[in-house]
């Protein structure tokens, strides 16, 4: 067994034992045997469990907002930027995040994270919105159902039937569109339909 390992690998694996087999089996000793080291080496990282759950949390809100924001913000054409927030909803770990959901309902700091998160997405959702649609009422209107329907995915469908988020992000292309005021200089119209 090695002696220690990257932060990242406790990260990646925590959010696997999340989409499998869920809250119950995240703890210290699994962790360890699933990263393959002693509990030495998450406690050399961490401190504490309640300094790994901060920094997972912190990690998960770096990886799922900041980074999917900084990736949004470079894309300078409006129509752009909804194709790529819509690529980008869909390699979500929707699985882990179901249980970090549910994990939230009796944590007060995964609660806070959660929310935290959930925040960061609607402003992601508004400012991408917002240059297609030029209403703030309505914009924010959008960005809620965006977020309603990510959500909405997470919780009906973790253990349901399949069911194809791109389609249901097409159709709320589709309604966004369908909102949209006419875009200049554009790469394409805003009454084009979803790619």
């Amino acid at each position: 067994m090695a002696r220690t390992a990257s932060r990242e690998r406790f990260f990646a694996a925590a959010m696997a034992l999340l989409a499998g087999p869920g809250l119950p089996a995240l703890r210290i000793g699994r962790l360890c045997r699933e990263v393959g080291v002693t509990s030495g080496s998450f406690y050399h990282h961490f401190g504490s469990w309640d300094g790994f759950v901060a920094a997972l949390l912190e990690h998960w809100a770096q990886e799922e907002v900041h980074r999917v924001a900084a990736l949004v913000r470079r894309e300078p054409d409006p129509l752009e930027r909804v194709q790529l927030t819509k690529r980008l909803a869909v390699t979500v770990p929707h699985a882990a995040e179901t249980a970090i959901r549910r994990w939230a309902g009796t944590d007060e700091a995964v609660a806070a994270a959660q929310q935290r998160v959930d925040d960061g997405r609607r402003e992601v959702l508004r400012e991408v919105l917002g240059p297609l649609i030029g209403d703030a009422e309505l914009t924010a209107t959008l960005a809620e159902v965006g977020l309603s329907l990510l959500v909405g995915h997470q919780q009906l469908h973790h253990s349901g039937p399949p069911v194809d988020l791109a389609a249901q992000l097409d159709q709320f292309e589709v309604l966004v569109r369908s909102s949209a005021r006419p875009v200049s200089g554009s790469a394409g119209s805003a009454a084009t339909s979803p790619r």
